[in-house]
């Protein structure tokens, strides 16, 4: 028996978009049991198009507005996505695909990650790849996210300190292309302040050795210049200390990264080694190095 999975989606002045990336979720070959939808205070037309599509589908919607009201962008479309996964988690869902306002699913998306999850009973998220597509001016985009985002070949045969080592320099995950199972991450759903949601949750199920790596195409994703997160916040040319968050630039906010990692991800460790690896000396020599 399959898991039952539920689609959450952040939007805010989504109107132009969300029309498109609804009919996408419901022409899915494995319909979710739920659409949980966490508006970021909109003040387009995009809550009105929702109610409009929640009137008319057999799939249950549940439209929320944003809890988190801080300014800081990362800090809140982290929260928003927080606050979806819990209400999906608490409505009954195992899983939970989570999705961008602008960006259309393949039809076989849920299906795959599900079945990639189910096979894995422990894994915590499964993170596949998406067709870039291009938006206005930006209408030739072409190539996948995988090439801004790349995971070596051969992830499943590396350890879980090698693994480790790499997501704690480079992104592997991208939210909208990604399916989480909330109830195995142990405390660490929490994304602290800064941190991306997808970031920090890839990070939490790397040291869980719950990641898995997937290379298919899920999602057309939409580039497109206005975007408040996207492939250029990646940071994957970084090197040395600056992957922690601009230790040059910012110091206070590297230290305090440096200090989730070794505060609030460290406890969720299932292994001596990843415990180990996260401790200070041995966090700063892998974030500096290369």
């Amino acid at each position: 028996m399959r898991s039952r999975v539920a689609a959450v989606l952040v939007t805010h002045n989504a109107g132009q978009w969300i029309e498109k990336t609804i009919a996408s979720v419901l022409q899915q070959t494995q319909a979710p049991v739920s659409i949980v939808v966490i508006d970021d205070r909109s003040t387009d037309d995009t809550i009105g198009i929702l109610q409009e599509q929640a009137a008319r589908s057999a799939i249950p919607f549940t439209i929320q507005q944003a809890a988190s009201s801080t300014r800081n962008v990362t800090t809140r479309i982290a929260s928003n996505f927080v606050q979806g996964v819990q209400l999906a988690a608490d409505l009954g869902a195992d899983l939970v695909a989570l999705g961008d306002h602008d960006d259309s699913w393949q039809p076989g998306r849920i299906a795959r990650q599900c079945e990639l999850l189910d096979q894995r009973p422990q894994a915590l998220m499964v993170a596949s790849d998406g067709a870039l597509v291009g938006s206005g001016r930006l209408g030739g985009v072409e190539g996948t996210l995988r090439g801004t985002f790349p995971v070596p070949g051969d992830w499943p045969s590396l350890t879980t300190v090698e693994q480790l080592r790499y997501t704690l320099r480079h992104s592997i995950a991208t939210g909208g292309a990604s399916m989480l199972r909330p109830r195995h991450f142990a405390g660490g759903l929490q994304v602290p302040r800064g941190w991306l949601h997808d970031r920090w949750w890839s990070l939490v199920a790397v040291v869980r050795a719950g990641m898995v790596i997937d290379e298919g195409i899920v999602i057309d994703y939409l580039v497109q210049s206005g975007q408040q997160v996207g492939l250029a916040t990646g940071g994957q040319d970084k090197s040395g200390a600056g992957r922690i968050g601009g230790a040059a630039t910012s110091p206070m906010r590297a230290l305090r990264k440096l200090g989730d990692l070794h505060e609030k991800l460290r406890p969720l460790a299932q292994s001596k080694e990843i415990h180990a690896q996260l401790g200070w000396a041995r966090l700063v020599r892998s974030l500096t190095s290369g």
